[in-house]
């Protein structure tokens, strides 16, 4: 299935989770290191952060497109800093892919098993972060840049706005100045199919603590001319054991 000059939901289906991994953070303050350190407190702390070593999402989405929305369930699994696994599965597709903490990869039904190279790679790299911020001055992520763009508005509301480059991917997180949680993830990605460089917006919603960390428990993704994205997390799992050939390229 094609939907809008896109190969089924392969190349925008890599950035699937990253609002999922879009947490809450604070932002009363106004340096850089300041907002990072706030953010990371609200989340729930280093301490408490570092105390997660598997999380296992499970729940629903909707996608829309031209076809009319489909409907499927969805997984992902992250081993902190270490590897991923995401998987969409409905009647009309299924889509797997990973960081297996060296290579990534990718299958689908109609395109079968392929192995990621590039920013499709880095980008499933990079969400073994469980926040925006942990790459913060993180040994496991030495090429992660961060700065503090002006302030502006979102949905009429004043943010914070933070650029983050992760292995050479620009994301720019905004943070609501009252509630403290980030509200926008923007992205720019160069999607050849749809004439060149688009900006996805992902949008975090439904914050709960699970062990102590905040987490969004919906997610809303946006990728212009190819589809929206409405995904919600129905059971969350953390520190349990995790089947390690998930991760392996079939």
């Amino acid at each position: 299935m094609t939907i809008k000059g896109a190969q089924g939901p392969g190349r925008a289906g890599l950035l699937l989770t990253l609002g999922v991994l879009a947490w809450a953070g604070a932002a009363q303050a106004q340096s850089l290191d300041e907002i990072i350190e706030a953010a990371v407190a609200a989340t729930g702390g280093r301490d408490a952060i570092a105390q997660i070593e598997t999380v296992r999402h499970t729940g629903s989405f909707t996608m829309g497109t031209d076809f009319g929305p489909i409907e499927g369930s969805l997984e992902i699994v992250i081993i902190p800093n270490q590897k991923m696994y995401q998987a969409l599965i409905s009647d009309l597709f299924s889509q797997r892919s990973a960081w297996d903490g060296t290579a990534a990869w990718q299958s689908e039904a109609f395109t079968g098993t392929v192995e990621l190279t590039g920013a499709a790679a880095a980008n499933l790299r990079n969400q073994t972060a469980l926040d925006g911020f942990q790459a913060y001055q993180n040994p496991v992520f030495p090429d992660a840049e961060y700065a503090k763009a002006d302030d502006e508005q979102v949905d009429g509301r004043d943010h914070f706005v933070l650029e983050i480059s992760v292995s050479g991917i620009p994301y720019r997180y905004f943070i609501d100045k009252e509630t403290h949680l980030v509200t926008l993830l923007t992205l720019e990605m160069d999607v050849p199919e749809v004439g060149g460089v688009i900006e996805v917006t992902v949008r975090p919603s439904e914050y709960e603590r699970f062990e102590g960390v905040l987490m969004a428990r919906r997610t809303q993704l946006s990728i212009p001319g190819i589809y929206d994205l409405d995904m919600r997390i129905s059971e969350t799992v953390i520190n349990e054991p995790v089947d390690q050939a998930i991760f392996a390229k079939p």
